[in-house]
Order: C-alpha cells, then structure tokens, then sequence
C-alpha cells in the first residue's frame, strides 16, 4: 500500500483535477508542487488502479433522456448475479447496483418519456429471468450530482485512513 505522504500527493492532483479538468499536467505540476513527469505517472498510475477515471458527462435531458428512474429489484435465490450482468448490458441503464436491504439490486436508467420507462419496466424488466419484485422511483430533481460531491471532498483537506481494495475502491473513513 502507498505511504500516507504519497496518497495525499495523489489526492491533491486529484483535488485540482476535479475543480479544472481540462487544465494541462504543467498547470497542475504547478499548483501541487511536482514535476510535469511526475504528475504524469502519477495519473497514469491512477488511472491503471481504476482510482480516477476521465469522462465527457453530458446531460441525460439535452441527449433526449429527460426521465431519471430508479428501479429496486428483488431477485429470485441465485438469479442476482445474472440479472446485475443482463441489466449492465442495457443501454438505458446507466448504474446497476448490488446493495443489501429487502431489495438486491438498483438499476438507474434515463429513458426518452415516462412512456418509455414504462415500456421498460413492464415489458423488459418485468421479464427478465429472476426478478420476483421491482419497483419504480421517477426522479423528480436532482440536488446533488458525482461532480458536486467531487467538488465538495475536493475543497476538504479531512485526514483520513486508506484502504485502497479493488473490491470497494478508494475508501476512507475521518479521523
């Protein structure tokens, strides 16, 4: 596991890449007190551990997907692993969680109307092998998106305990 000295290091890129992530590797070199080369290989580092990602995020209403829903789906005894893969394939899914609770798994989709989600919902997700229960939440407003959580952790400078399992990703708890 990397020192606390080097996590924090890669936090700090991290930090300004969330406040401005079209900046250049010198721009950001320079603001975190490092080489050009060495916050390259450090992205590139963070990037091949699955620790950062890079992505276009445009809005699901301007791409003609105005309607957010969550579907919480209880699945049949050793079914859920197949439906998690059978949902992850679907392109109006875009997060299928395994979670605990009365329910296995959440699927968030973005669908064209609420005609459309019902559409889905009744004829393709009410016959997938395995689903015993589902229900449907349209979203109504979204208060806080990924971005602004990001936004928010980035402009904390918390101390932490790290535990960097691929399993569950970079988690941490305060100290």
């Amino acid at each position: 596991m990397a020192s606390k000295s080097s996590i924090e290091k890669d936090r700090s890129i991290i930090r300004e890449l969330v406040q401005d992530p079209r900046q250049t590797n010198v721009a950001l070199a320079a603001k975190v007190g490092l080489s050009e080369g060495s916050v390259r290989r450090r992205l590139d580092r963070l990037i091949t551990e699955g620790q950062l990602q890079f992505a276009a995020l445009p809005s699901a209403a301007f791409m003609g997907r105005p309607v957010h829903t969550l579907f919480e789906i209880q699945s049949a005894p050793g079914a859920t692993e197949r439906l998690i893969d059978k949902l992850a394939g679907m392109p109006e899914i875009a997060y299928v969680y395994h979670v605990t609770g009365q329910f296995d798994v959440i699927a968030v989709g973005y669908f064209a109307s609420s005609n459309a989600m019902r559409d889905f919902w009744t004829e393709r997700l009410g016959n997938l092998d395995g689903v015993m229960e589902s229900r449907s939440v349209m979203v109504l407003r979204v208060a806080k998106r990924a971005l602004e959580w990001a936004r928010d952790i980035a402009g904390t400078e918390a101390e932490s305990t790290v535990d960097v399992s691929p399993e569950f990703g970079l988690a941490g708890s305060g100290a």
